[in-house]
């Protein structure tokens, strides 16, 4: 049999698996809504009860034991010394005969505790809702109140010459929050609910009284109800303090999205192993690695038990917040000047802006676009100086780039000391200069694009506006490429000799590039800030023109030529391998510096290969 056909059959044998563990989860996933996986969940809840009830059969038996050994103590004429010592040598008796014994076990799960479990949960489930909406609505309510006094407290500690706390975070203070009529019916309802719980487990577990039923309240409330759960953590949790192994139709509607995205990673691993030549001649190994690593990782997830849905998730989230920055690399690399390494100009220019804003007050959109107005202005001028730099240093970009990044850095560090800013929100309270963290809240622009249209699908967690503002700056790019003034100016990066002798002026090209590089950093970095929660100053912006090369080559670039869709591939690989890395770093090795290393690896280990392969793409 030859090479290829041996591929071939190890991909339709893939291919086979993935039709099947598609299928499988397909069927699957939408039970988690249906009346059979809320079943399986609901059964798996009564076991996690029942099992719970055993503290208080343990507990109740000792109150049999030490009630009897009281009263024969007293039959037997013995002193209150004698009845203290009985008492205590009958629990202690007692105690270490139930210990580890598991009540659960041979007793099946009544249809009456199942009833009541499933009310419990719902009434549970009201109420938090409940509870959840009125502290929010008071907390809406008092906030500005809150933040008033905050805001003079700090005015005055500051006038006394204190130490100032860098928390800026708004305490509203909710000992004057009250329940509301609906919070009380629904917490009455939930009481009643647990009463039946008590009585159906008294029908499995007769010794059981009201007094050990009434300590084990809260254990039973926690395990019936979460703030925040979904059926996926509710059936983990279950799972674990059941005692019970997972039956097949419960695995099956639990992961049945994993199920999916294993599929799915199978058939990329066939069209790998299938297209594996043409795909080496046209990405090269580094890439491919990257990729099987990926997959590998997918896979390692599912085997593990992280959760592949939220991971995937948060790859997406870091996509979308990185993605700009990354973009910013494909005008300098079509103008020539390479590797816009010189991205912190750019960067720098952006959280000036998102500083002015702070500064000013400018809350929600207007804030966030003003932002980015502000910092682009900042942008195209540095960014314009920066290009007739490069332009009298032709040949010497990768340097140039770099020691200018590095230096604009360095500059700014002082910079950020000087800078005549004065919102208590910026600056050290006490000494000269900026702090080095920014917190964003919601009366400036934290997630402002994460939040705007964006939706769940179980745990994958879409943010609408991130993915559309992202897709509307790769399509500007796109469109101004394939204008007049964007085609001379790949010209120009494709061939210098050729654009020169067609009449292209290739200096202002390249000042046209680099500028366009420079305002998409300074846009970038605000997009990454608002998602982040933070804007981060002095030493951080300088790895971030690395991390930003380092993606876009992953995703198939070179130093001398790119597209979109390297952008879009490589910042995905790139967050993907960094996001599912470090949570399976940390189950293979826990307590380990691993994941850091693996961070190392890929952002400065794929960048040198690619620059030290990248010689046959001779601009001319």
């Amino acid at each position: 049999m030859t090479k290829n056909k041996v591929r071939r059959a190890i991909a339709a044998v893939l291919c086979l698996a993935c039709v099947a563990l598609v299928i499988l989860g397909g069927i699957n996933l939408p039970k988690k809504k249906t009346d059979a996986g809320l079943s399986i969940l609901n059964d798996l809840r009564a076991k996690s009860l029942m099992n719970a009830a055993g503290d208080g059969i343990v507990e109740s038996y000792v109150a049999i034991a030490k009630k009897q050994a009281q009263q024969d103590a007293k039959a037997a004429g013995g002193g209150m010394s004698e009845i203290r010592t009985a008492v205590a040598e009958a629990e202690a008796r007692v105690r270490a005969e139930y210990e580890n014994a598991e009540f659960a076990q041979g007793v099946e799960v009544s249809d009456a505790l199942r009833s009541a479990a499933l009310e419990y949960d719902r009434l549970l489930t009201v109420a938090g809702d409940l509870e959840a909406k009125a502290t929010q609505a008071y907390i809406d309510a008092h906030y500005e109140e809150a933040k008033a006094q905050q805001d003079a407290q700090r005015e005055a500690l500051l006038a006394e010459g204190k130490d100032v706390p860098e928390n800026d975070t708004v305490q509203v203070d909710m000992s004057g929050f009250e329940a509301t009529p609906e919070m009380l019916e629904a917490a009455a309802a939930a009481d009643e609910a647990y009463g039946q719980v008590a009585e159906a487990l008294k029908g499995l577990y007769p010794v059981l009284d009201d007094d050990a039923l009434s300590s084990l309240r809260e254990t039973m409330e926690a395990i019936v109800y979460q703030a925040g759960d979904t059926y996926d953590t509710q059936y983990d949790r279950y799972i674990t303090q059941s005692g019970s192994g997972s039956t097949a139709a419960g695995y099956l509607i639990r992961h049945g999205d994993d199920l999916i995205y294993a599929g799915l990673a199978l058939l990329v691993t066939a069209a790998l192993i299938v297209f594996y030549e043409p795909l080496v001649e046209k990405l090269g190994i580094p890439r491919i690695v990257i990729g099987v690593f990926f997959i590998l990782l997918c896979f390692m997830c599912l085997w593990y038990d992280l959760s592949l849905s939220t991971l995937l998730s948060n790859s997406v989230v870091r996509m979308g917040m990185n993605s700009v920055m990354v973009l910013a690399m494909v005008p300098g690399i079509q103008c020539g000047i390479s590797l816009n390494l010189g991205l912190p100009i750019g960067l720098v220019a952006g959280l000036i802006g998102g500083l002015v804003t702070i500064e000013w007050g400018i809350p929600g959109w207007w804030g966030f676009l003003f932002a980015i107005a502000f910092g682009c202005v900042i942008a195209a001028v540095c960014g314009y100086l920066y290009g007739q730099l490069l332009n009298r240093l032709k040949g010497e970009e990768m340097s140039v780039t770099t020691y200018v990044g590095f230096s604009i850095v360095s500059l700014m560090c002082i910079a950020w000391l000087v800078l005549p800013f004065h919102s208590l929100k910026l600056r050290w309270p006490l000494g000269t200069g900026l702090r080095n963290t920014i917190g964003l809240d919601n009366t400036n622009f934290k997630q402002i694009l994460n939040n705007f249209l964006s939706f769940s699908i179980g745990d994958f967690f879409v943010p609408t506006g991130l993915l559309l503002f992202m897709a509307l700056c790769c399509a500007l790019v796109w469109l101004f490429s394939r204008s007049k003034t964007g085609v001379a100016m790949q010209a120009v990066g494709n061939n210098t000799r050729f654009a020169q002798a067609a009449g292209i002026n290739v200096d202002k090209m390249r000042i046209i590039g680099t500028t366009l590089s420079t305002v998409l950093g300074a846009v970038g970095i605000l997009v990454y800030s608002q998602s982040y929660g933070f804007m981060q100053l002095y030493t951080t912006p300088r790895q971030m023109g690395f991390v930003a090369a380092s993606a876009i080559l992953i995703g198939g670039a070179s130093t001398s030529r790119c597209k979109i869709s390297h952008v879009i591939i490589g910042t995905f690989l790139f967050q993907g391998v960094l996001t599912l890395g470090m949570p399976v770093a940390n189950v293979l090795v826990p307590g380990s510096t691993i994941s850091e290393t693996l961070r190392i690896l890929i952002s400065n280990g794929i960048i040198l290969y690619a620059l030290t392969k990248s010689g046959g793409d001779s601009r001319g």
